[in-house]
């Protein structure tokens, strides 16, 4: 891959120790794992009518460079429970990870995601 594909500014995000209100445990913060370029290719979506629910999805797949910090085979790298935040600023639409794959022997990371809409 031509690393001028790397286009699009995305944020890694992990939520963070989990709190208490006085009621109930309330999960943390969201802390920023890693802001980096990557490329951005979406996928076909798909539209869903369940438990009185309108919903639609919208997978994509961004591929960002290799990283230690971010090694899905690490104990603490990137996994299904983190989210990614596009664009990389507070007001970015949230994609929930479905899948982290290392690929080329870790030049590369590609992250499955979707977006869900409406």
């Amino acid at each position: 891959m031509d690393a001028r594909k790397l286009d699009r500014r995305i944020r890694i995000e992990r939520d963070g120790p989990p709190g208490h209100d006085g009621f109930q445990n309330v999960p943390g913060a969201p802390e920023i794992l890693a802001e980096v370029w990557s490329s951005y290719r979406a996928g076909g979506g798909q539209e869903r009518y369940a438990n009185a629910e309108n919903a639609a999805t919208a997978p994509v797949i961004f591929r960002i460079r290799w990283q230690p910090g971010l090694d899905p085979d690490a104990p603490m790298g990137l996994n299904p429970s983190d989210r990614v935040r596009y664009p990389a600023v507070d007001t970015g639409s949230i994609y929930d990870i479905k899948a982290v794959t290392p690929v080329d022997r870790k030049k590369w990371i590609d992250i499955a995601a979707t977006r869900r809409v409406g």
